[in-house]
Order: C-alpha cells, then sequence, then structure tokens
C-alpha cells in the first residue's frame, strides 16, 4: 500500500518506486508479511521479511525509511539487498511504516508530523522487537537498528536513548544534530556504530549546517565527521582512526569513497563512509536512485556493508 508522499525527498523517491521495476524482477525468496499492533491507540504496521530455514536465536534487522516512504518502498529502493542478505546469512528483517511516512527523530526544529505531534516510535519498535523474539525466537542480544535519512535520524535517537536495546546501528544521509537542535537525552551508554554519508548530499550537509528539504528547513546538524567522532567518543575509541580508500569499480564514475574507522582493543568500533562527490541515497547495485537526489556511489554497496559490520559485533551485554 503507498502512503502520501510530501516535500522533494518524497517526490524523489515516488519518482525512484516507478523505475522500480527492473529491481523488482529481482525479489528474493522468503516470505513477506505485513504485521499490525495497536501503539497507544494508533494502529501501526511493518513489513516483515523471513528468509528460509531460519533457525533459533537469529538477528533482527529493523531498517527505517526516509521521510515520504514506507517500509515496502524501501524494500524496493535498497534493491531488496537486506532480504538477500537475509537469505544469504538467516536474519530476520523488519521494514517499519512511519506514522505520515515521517519519524519522530531528535532534531528540535524539524516540522514533520511524527516530530510535530511527538509520536511515540520508541514503544512501536519495542513492540516490533518484542513481537518478533516470541514468534520467531529471534536472539534479542542481537538486535540492529539500520535507516537511510528521517530514519537514519531515529536511528539515533535509538542509540542515544534506547541502547541497551541494541547490539549496533547504522545511519545513512545522517547526521546528529548540533546541540542547539537536539530534542533526545543522550544516555552515554557505548554502542558500535555506523556512518554512511555523501560529500554532495543535496538535503542532509555532509560538513555540517542546515538541513533542507525544498523549502522546509529541518535544524541545523553536525559534520559527519563530528557524528562519527561522538559515538567513538563515548566507546572510547580513543586511538588515532585508520582510513582507506574503496577499489574504484568504474572509470566513468566520478564518486570515490573512503573508509574510516575508530577502533580500540576491547571498545565498541565506530566506522564512517565517506562517499565524495556522493548524494542522499543508499547505494546498492539493484536501484538507480534519481539523479535529484545526487549521485549513486558504484563502490559501496551499503546494505552489505552494514550486515558485514553487524555481523562481526559481540551481542550486547
Amino acid at each position: 500500500m503507498r502512503k502520501q508522499f510530501s516535500g522533494a525527498f518524497g517526490l524523489a523517491l515516488l519518482l525512484a518506486m516507478v523505475g522500480g521495476a527492473q529491481a523488482a524482477q529481482r525479489k528474493p525468496a522468503g516470505t513477506v508479511t505485513r504485521q499490525e499492533i495497536s501503539i497507544k491507540g494508533l494502529q501501526r504496521s511493518w513489513i516483515l521479511y523471513i528468509p528460509r530455514n531460519l533457525s533459533p536465536n537469529a538477528p533482527l534487522l529493523l531498517m527505517f525509511h526516509g521521510s515520504g516512504g514506507d517500509g515496502l518502498s524501501t524494500r524496493e529502493v535498497t534493491g531488496y539487498r537486506f532480504d538477500m542478505l537475509a537469505d544469504q546469512y538467516k536474519f530476520v528483517v523488519a521494514y517499519p511504516d512511519g506514522y505520515e511516512t515521517t519519524w519522530n527523530d531528535c532534531r528540535k526544529a524539524s516540522p514533520q508530523p511524527a516530530r510535530v505531534k511527538n509520536i511515540d516510535d520508541e514503544s512501536f519498535i519495542e513492540a516490533i522487537i518484542n513481537k518478533t523474539v516470541t514468534e520467531y525466537r529471534i536472539d534479542r542480544k542481537r538486535v540492529f537498528a539500520a535507516g537511510h535519512s528521517n530514519g537514519g535520524q531515529l536511528t539515533y535517537r535509538l542509540a542515544m536513548e534506547r541502547p541497551q536495546e541494541f547490539a549496533g546501528i547504522a545511519a545513512i544521509s545522517a547526521s546528529i544534530p548540533t546541540p542547539d537542535n537536539l530534542a533526545c537525552m543522550p544516555s552515554g551508554v557505548p554502542i558500535p556504530a555506523m556512518v554512511i554519508n555523501g560529500t554532495a548530499d543535496p538535503i542532509n550537509p555532509f560538513a555540517g549546517g542546515m538541513v533542507r528539504i525544498g523549502p522546509s528547513t529541518l535544524g541545523n546538524v553536525t559534520s559527519t565527521r563530528a557524528t562519527a567522532e561522538y559515538f567513538a567518543k563515548i566507546n572510547g575509541d580513543t586511538g588515532a582512526p585508520t582510513t582507506v580508500k574503496l577499489p574504484h569499480n568504474d572509470p566513468r564514475d566520478p564518486t570515490s569513497v573512503e573508509r574510516t574507522t575508530w577502533q580500540t582493543q576491547g571498545k565498541p568500533p565506530v566506522v564512517m563512509y565517506a562517499i565524495h562527490e556522493g548524494g542522499h541515497v543508499v547505494p546498492n547495485p539493484g536501484f538507480q536512485y534519481p539523479e535529484v537526489l545526487g549521485r549513486q556511489t558504484k563502490d559501496l554497496d551499503a546494505p552489505a556493508a552494514i550486515w558485514d559490520f553487524f555481523s562481526k559485533l559481540a551481542p550486547r551485554p
């Protein structure tokens, strides 16, 4: 079911889905169901992907859409890569639907409906986890959160306020709000984190500053580097980070990707992907975003990088 799209990003995402037929031909073979639950009188929903031959104590990955999207469209615009990875590595994927296609994140200045109405997304997410753990015997100590854009901002909120629920987080096209724009109460609890941002993102500024969606502003965010360093400091990753450049796959592709890692022995790691000349997209080989969102690198498969990062993490205490 499609929901109403709003803003420049919502329009771009709608355009992207129109061209999604090629990606749809590569759908994986697991079970897809639509789940619903009532949270404080509000009916909430999500798409759940279960791979074949799932064993007990499998991990759970929650993937949050950007504003203007929903769970169904997120499967499409990520090229069904998370589902395919779930088939290969045997984990469950949940794609929640935001309130009026938005999430209640940490940006104080956000005009989006979920933020304005202070929707209780955290209770909704906790209900998804509890229901999935009960029905599919998921390993509660290996629950992961990832998100794009507004969904990435929600992921930061979960990392700050509910770190005990997650073994790791990953955010794409999103940076932590500046102190004057921060509506959350950070716990200061360590959590493994990955940040994937493009230097030419037309919505979320790589170097920090005002987030803009068309004529709307959503307040200032810190730089991508400062966002990664925020988690590195909390995690106790005190050593100097290491940076490597990823192999360049197509000489016609003007983008390039650098991976910077903060990793102190015995401490939760932090990884930052800087996509030079990259836009406001989830890079993946199964779907091409519209040009209005910026360039899409061919040097990084973001879903694969995210799961590789998550799969190597220890279960949360």
